[in-house]
């Protein structure tokens, strides 16, 4: 692998650092999946907090405590719409990043997709890392068109933006792979990771996955 550089940063509602060789841990959900009033009181609480930050560490902790406040929330499911859940959907998802990773040289070294949310750790080995947002917003157009043909209905089907952050080291991708891996486990939708029919481990790293998960057990 090749030394880390940053590509770019970008930010709207979230930070976005565009780093070469290296993996992004993305998380995307469905529009409207969680209420307004909690996304608010979040995001006034988020800034807040930043207003005291002094490092990239610190700045990184936070944004890490909010992503695992709101995945718990969405795995819940307690409110808003729940489309992935229809097996029709999920399977186009699905066939859609085995598209990225066929025709844009995107390595999806592990995916899950929830009822109302997916999460995927991704890597570009064309170094085209930094197409990652663009590749991921004709997914999710494509996706889109066709989950609301099926739905019969219109209007917007993915939140704009995504949470992403991107793996420093091979042990942060390995937690990343097991985050995704056991998420419908913590989500309560089956006792076994293999069991979630929309999960998906590159066989390249599932010998890492099945070590880390029996050295657990142990």
């Amino acid at each position: 692998m090749s030394s880390v550089h940053t590509i770019s940063f970008k930010r709207r509602h979230l930070p976005h650092w565009m780093v070469a060789d290296c993996s992004y841990f993305v998380t995307i959900r469905l529009k409207g999946s969680l209420p307004q009033h909690v996304l608010a009181a979040l995001a006034a609480e988020k800034k807040q907090l930043l207003d005291s930050v002094h490092s990239e560490r610190d700045m990184e902790s936070i944004h890490r405590e909010r992503f695992l406040r709101l995945d718990a929330m969405l795995d819940r499911c307690r409110s808003g719409p729940k489309h992935l859940q229809h097996s029709t959907i999920a399977h186009f998802v699905m066939s859609a990043f085995d598209w990225l990773q066929d025709k844009k040289g995107w390595q999806i070294r592990a995916l899950t997709i929830m009822p109302n949310h997916l999460h995927v750790l991704i890597r570009n080995i064309e170094g085209r890392n930094h197409r990652l947002n663009q590749d991921l917003g004709c997914l999710k157009g494509y996706t889109a068109r066709l989950a609301n043909q099926v739905l019969n209905r219109s209007g917007a089907f993915w939140m704009d933006e995504n949470f992403d952050h991107w793996c420093r080291t091979e042990s942060h991708a390995q937690r990343a792979t097991r985050y995704i891996a056991l998420n419908p486990v913590k989500a309560g939708l089956v006792n076994k990771w293999q069991d979630w029919p929309w999960t998906k481990v590159s066989q390249a790293f599932l010998p890492d996955l099945e070590r880390t998960l029996e050295h657990e057990r142990q």
